[in-house]
């Protein structure tokens, strides 16, 4: 599957020159707290060998946000025309007790904005090399 070679050589890009996301809490439409971490990216293993899989973490350096360490890997849709992200993982909210209190009004909310918006600039990295890579072949 070329998705899951094209999303190898981001990943390893990552882990050599390092990569950063942007934490964002928004506070009104136009207004939103954000963090930049940088983003851990490591070759992981996938006890069942089926996949290839990244381990993947960030820690925010301050503000309320949380860290998240998990896997993230690819595969193939049902009908094999389509490649699917899958980032599994856990966060951990700051602050403790405070941070968990926050994590229930919106902490759990940034922690999925984060992750979707990583997927989406994953997915949107893949779908532009694989686009270059067609046209080069015309």
């Amino acid at each position: 599957m070329r998705a899951r070679h094209l999303l190898a050589e981001i990943l390893a890009a990552w882990e050599r020159e390092g990569a950063e996301l942007d934490l964002e809490w928004p506070v009104s439409d136009h207004r939103a707290f954000a963090e930049r971490v940088r983003i851990a990216v490591a070759k992981g293993t996938d006890p069942y060998h089926m996949d290839e899989v990244w381990a993947i973490a960030w820690e925010p350096e301050g503000g309320p946000f949380p860290s998240f360490e998990g896997t993230l890997s690819v595969r193939g849709d049902e009908g094999y025309e389509r490649a699917v992200l899958e980032l599994e993982g856990r966060y951990e909210p700051p602050l403790g007790a405070v941070g968990r209190a926050f994590d229930l009004v919106a902490g759990n909310k940034i922690a999925a904005a984060t992750a979707r918006r990583l997927l989406e600039r994953l997915g949107a990295a893949i779908e532009h090399r694989y686009a270059e890579e067609e046209r080069a072949k015309r």
